[in-house]
């Protein structure tokens, strides 16, 4: 039996084999995310490959887009000790998802991260559920195109040759640098974060289902 709730002394029904199993689907959906994001195959250097975890940035963005899916319906979280554990993986998870999302650190990824908030505060003003869920595929589309396809464009195409003393090639990458610190990756590597953003979409449908979804049992 679950503990009784602190503020109002009722006692929360214990969530049943059905919802403890789905719960436990969604977290190794997340897992799988977490995972996979984290995985970086650089194109130079002898690190053949290595794990880097989410950052501040990221992990601040986690947390604001939980509390607004979840505001929201579109992140379901169960009552009692499962709903502290489902936090843990949607948090890091969503968090991944965005250090896998967001361009390298610079001018970019800083305008990006505001929008990104302000995103969230859109989302969770929503009426409903299908339009917050949109609003985070139109989130997740545009930055995956910034990432994975204007950056690398723009980086490829912004540098200037060195022409004597004038070192315009010098002067173009600290400045290209001072935007977006682009460090290429094999392609490889963008598929295995596909793959997590993959992941991680399969955990949010995992965890939307007619009896155990948003619509059913809410988050608060």
């Amino acid at each position: 039996m679950t503990p009784p709730d602190a503020v109002t002394g009722v006692r929360e029904p214990a969530p049943s084999a059905a919802v403890r199993r789905r719960i436990l689907a969604t977290c190794l959906w997340l897992a799988a995310a977490i995972l996979l994001g984290g995985l970086d195959l650089p194109s130079q250097g002898y690190s053949a490959f290595r794990f880097a975890p989410f950052g501040p940035v990221a992990g601040l963005l986690g947390i604001v887009w939980l509390f607004a899916l979840a505001t929201r319906g579109v992140v379901w979280l169960s009552h009692g000790w499962l709903r502290a554990v489902a936090i843990v993986y949607w948090v890091a998870a969503t968090a991944m998802m965005f250090r896998v999302l967001l361009p390298p650190p610079g001018l970019v990824q800083a305008g990006l991260a505001v929008l990104a908030a302000l995103a969230a505060g859109i989302v969770a003003t929503r009426g409903d559920r299908e339009r917050a869920a949109l609003w985070l595929g139109v989130v997740a589309v545009s930055l995956a195109v910034l990432r994975f396809a204007v950056v690398p464009a723009f980086w490829a195409r912004s540098g200037l040759p060195n022409w004597g003393p004038f070192q315009l090639g010098s002067a173009a990458d600290a400045l290209r640098g001072f935007f977006v610190a682009y460090a290429p990756e094999r392609p490889v590597a963008q598929a295995i974060h596909f793959a997590a953003l993959a992941c991680w979409t399969l955990a949010l449908w995992t965890q939307w289902s007619a009896t155990t979804g948003p619509s059913a049992e809410p988050s608060s």
